[in-house]
C-alpha cells in the first residue's frame, strides 16, 4: 500500500459519516431500507474492499485513482442529499 492510504480513505470517512447523521437527524432512523443508511453500509464496504485488497495486495494498477473518484462521488452525493429537504 501507498501512504496515499489515509487520504484515500478521508471521503469515505466523511462521507459514511454525513450519511449516518442524515440517517439519524434528519429520517429519524426509520428504517434500514432508507437510502442514505443504504449508502452509508455501501461506503464502509468500498472503503473495507480497499483496504483489504491493498493487504492482500491485490490492488490492480491504477485502482487508487478509481477509488478517489469513487469516494468523492460518494461525498458530493452525501453533500447534496444533506441539503435536500
Amino acid at each position: 500500500m501507498t501512504n496515499t492510504t489515509s487520504f484515500l480513505l478521508a471521503p469515505f470517512i466523511l462521507a459514511f459519516l454525513v450519511f449516518v447523521f442524515r440517517f439519524y437527524s434528519r429520517e429519524n432512523a426509520s428504517s434500514i431500507k432508507n437510502f442514505s443508511f443504504v449508502l452509508a453500509i455501501l461506503t464502509v464496504l468500498i472503503a473495507g474492499s480497499y483496504l483489504v485488497l491493498g493487504v492482500i495486495g491485490s490492488l490492480p494498477p491504477y485502482s487508487t485513482i478509481g477509488y478517489i473518484v469513487i469516494g468523492l462521488i460518494l461525498l458530493g452525493t452525501a453533500i447534496m442529499r444533506m441539503f435536500m429537504i
